[in-house]
């Protein structure tokens, strides 16, 4: 049975400890005496190395996650095992099975194009109401182009994890900003899913200041671009690297 993935290896000491740094401002809040940020509890370790270990193939579609098998892997008690594999099982990315433990989900061609799908329908609407409403973008494009800083920072880390998380804060910045909250309550419920899609995202991207440079034009989109366009846009910003890289060079 495959090993969980254990996380890649890092450039040299100093970009390492920026990049520890940039991952943990995600969550930053912009007020002082906001509640105190804590730091991630084993069971949350567990939990974005299975998301990890699945982006990557290291566990296959269908197959079989135990408690005992986990914390082994990751030499951690069965307790924080258990409680993240109950949080994927919740999210949909673990599920059950007619033997004991849960099997990953399946995140084959099908199923990604249906994710895609919904995915593109949700943002489609995002994009409607942020490109309607000028009033308001600049609150967006400040908070996106504090997002960009951090992502151009962590592009050198080798962190897929780290580079999904920054990946997911632009979108939910688009999402919150939009102003429809069904959306983006639906949207929410699809977040970890997508953690996997950028994880792979990231992960095979040969060029990873490409991928940084996807998410600026996206910024220049909601600063300059018209309604016509937001489907073009979209379906060229989610497809996936190797598919970019292919037609770029054809």
């Amino acid at each position: 049975m495959p090993a969980i993935a254990s996380r890649p290896r890092r450039s040299p000491a100093g970009r390492a400890e920026r990049a520890r740094s940039l991952r943990a401002e995600t969550t930053l809040p912009r007020s002082a005496l906001s509640p105190i940020q804590r730091g991630k509890t084993t069971a949350e370790e567990v939990e974005e190395r299975l998301i990890l270990a699945i982006a990557r193939g290291d566990k296959a579609s269908g197959e079989r996650i135990t408690e005992a098998e986990i914390a082994a892997a990751l030499n951690v008690s069965r307790v924080p095992a258990r409680e993240a594999m109950q949080k994927l099982h919740l999210r949909g990315i673990l599920v059950g099975g007619p033997q004991r433990g849960l099997r990953v989900a399946d995140y084959g061609p099908r199923r990604m194009a249906e994710l895609l799908e919904l995915r593109h329908a949700i943002e489609r609407i995002f994009f409607l109401h942020i490109l309607q409403e000028k009033e308001g973008r600049a609150a967006l494009l400040a908070e996106l182009e504090d997002i960009m800083a951090r992502m151009r920072e962590l592009a050198g880390s080798g962190d897929p994890i780290a580079l999904s998380a920054v990946d997911l804060d632009f979108h939910r910045a688009i999402a919150r900003h939009s102003g429809n909250v069904f959306a983006t309550q639906i949207w929410e419920g699809l977040a970890m899913h997508m953690m996997i899609v950028f994880c792979r995202d990231w992960e095979i991207a040969s060029d990873r200041t490409g991928e940084v440079r996807l998410h600026e034009k996206l910024v220049q989109f909601i600063r300059k671009g018209a309604v016509k366009d937001i489907d073009r846009v979209l379906t060229s910003h989610f497809t996936d690297p190797p598919t970019r890289n292919a037609k770029a060079t054809s």
